[in-house]
């Protein structure tokens, strides 16, 4: 559950806007080099709060996500509701670069290890390196007749009716413009509005939504030859977006999407998109981010600001975990499919989300904050819907309301559970020794992993502390980089302690020696 705030980039209003051009929509193959570009102001430099849901301007004119962060207290951690923002570039780029660190690289390594903390990123999910028996990738579900029935949360949905008087119309034009989109799946198509926000700082861009969904369509659903054809930089859909946009051209803009969409709905009606993610069986990150981003904007970003309320001093104070450290630690606990995946203290859910498709396994969640527990109910029933529109198989999802501590469901969980992930970076001791205690009933091989450590660092087993329950952890400490949690810009160290008597059976044997019992 990530939750940032950055400034956007303003659209310039003083700048005259040329007139709208009429005219009858076709398919155009070509359109010549567009000269008029909308400048913008008020961007800053380097914004200091993250962002799931945005296109960030970069120098080169390339939009990718590119977290940030922000400090929100002395001595406290930014709590779940700090609202997220956009940024609005000037145009919009496809671009396949990413700043940051690289999944293949953060959090990987141990703490005496000499490495930069500052690291190159790479799209590709961590997962792919390390997972164990084949994942199912493809909803053969989504492809079937009867899939066009699929209820899910409309990007029109968020710009009307209760939200309608947060946005205006883009254009010259008096009336609203809805547009469907295509999905790779025989789902039904997604309506938008194309509308803008009155308030540069909303979240939720409706049309920069088409134009990132439309780039990871073609990006991850289309054969390379066709998807390098449409990524070209004089012919491609994203020269001709950014032709109607300058240009004011709403048929121009409308064409272009009735154009991919008949290209999407060639590729799943002849099976050429069945085939592609039969072949798979792992999902790249930068796509994982999409759909999580697309579920969380629909059922979080609206209520966003219902999260807001922490209390200094009890365990209600708390960050998250980025969705590029999580994927590291899928990869390193070596989370498969076939796992069972606790989040204790799961807030909105996002982690568990993320497990259940990024994995494929089966994810559970525990949240004790009445607010965030509503508003991880509707993801839990957005996202399933939203995975199936993008074709998708992923894992059961169980996001349940309760104290993890007392609650007698999670005890029975924890005993089958693989991996558990434990944010305890502003619990209170008295938490964290309640949490050891619980782990005694963890199978052997279960690892956990956590801020803090649940063994102390420099623990060393004696016939005094013979029978405590962090003798049977066997921990690790690692160091995590810039970007990776909510709370901070720079790194700091995490824990995973895998459930292993080996170490307590060694003593025990070496007393047995000496005789000792």
């Amino acid at each position: 559950m990530n939750f940032y705030h950055s400034k956007p980039t303003a659209v310039n209003s003083t700048a005259k806007k040329p007139t709208v051009t009429k005219r009858t929509v076709q398919i155009v193959r070509r359109l010549s080099d567009c000269t008029g570009q909308r400048p913008a102001s008020g961007a800053p430099a380097r914004p200091r709060d993250t962002t799931r849901f945005k296109l960030s301007a970069r120098p080169n004119g390339s939009c990718t996500s590119r977290p940030a962060s922000k400090i929100v207290a002395k001595r406290a951690i930014e709590p779940r509701g700090t609202k997220r923002k956009s940024q609005t570039p000037d145009r919009v780029e496809f671009s396949d670069e990413e700043d940051g660190a690289s999944s293949s690289d953060v959090g990987g390594s141990e703490s005496d290890a000499a490495s930069s903390r500052k690291r190159v990123k790479s799209s590709v999910s961590s997962v792919e390196s390390s997972r164990g028996p084949r994942r199912q990738v493809l909803a053969k579900e989504a492809f079937r007749d009867g899939a066009e029935h699929l209820s899910f949360i409309h990007g029109a949905d968020a710009t009307s009716g209760a939200y309608a008087a947060k946005y205006k119309n883009p254009w010259d034009e008096q009336e609203f413009v809805t547009v469907e989109l295509q999905y790779p799946s025989k789902s039904p198509r997604e309506r938008f509005e194309l509308k803008w926000p009155k308030n540069e700082q909303e979240d939720y861009r409706p049309m920069e939504d088409i134009i990132e969904t439309i780039k990871h369509i073609i990006d991850h659903y289309f054969p390379s030859e066709l998807a390098q054809k449409h990524r070209n930089v004089d012919t491609g859909f994203e020269r001709r977006f950014n032709h109607a946009w300058t240009r004011q051209d709403i048929p121009g803009y409308l064409e272009v999407v009735e154009e991919f969409n008949a290209v999407v709905k060639s590729l799943v009606d002849d099976g050429t998109i069945q085939r592609k993610l039969a072949a798979q069986d792992y999902l790249d990150l930068d796509l994982v981010r999409r759909i999580l981003d697309q579920t969380y904007a629909r059922t979080v970003s609206p209520k966003v600001e219902s999260l807001r309320a922490y209390e200094n001093g009890t365990d209600f104070v708390y960050g998250e975990l980025l969705p590029r450290f999580v994927s590291k630690i899928f990869e390193q606990t070596g989370l498969n499919h076939e796992s069972i995946f606790v989040d204790l203290g799961s807030g909105v859910g996002n982690v568990a989300l993320q497990a259940a498709l990024e994995v494929g396994c089966e994810s559970w969640g525990i949240e004790q904050m009445s607010n965030p527990c509503d508003l991880a109910e509707q993801q839990a029933i957005e996202f399933p819907a939203r995975a199936r529109l993008w074709g998708l198989d992923v894992g059961k999802v169980h996001l349940l309301r309760g104290d993890f501590t007392a609650d007698p469901r999670i005890y029975e969980i924890l005993k089958r559970a693989d991996v558990v992930l434990v944010n305890n970076q502003a619990f209170l001791p008295a938490t964290n020794d309640k949490l050891r205690d619980m782990f005694l009933d963890l199978k052997m091989g279960c690892q956990v992993v956590s801020l803090k450590p649940f063994r102390p660092v420099k623990h060393d087993i004696t016939m005094r502390n013979f029978g405590s329950v962090v003798n049977t952890l066997a921990q690790k400490e690692y160091e995590y980089f810039s970007n990776n949690v909510s709370w901070t810009d720079q790194g700091g160290t995490y824990y995973i302690a895998r459930k292993d008597h080996t170490e307590l059976e060694r003593f025990a044997k070496l007393m047995r020696k000496k005789g000792l019992r």
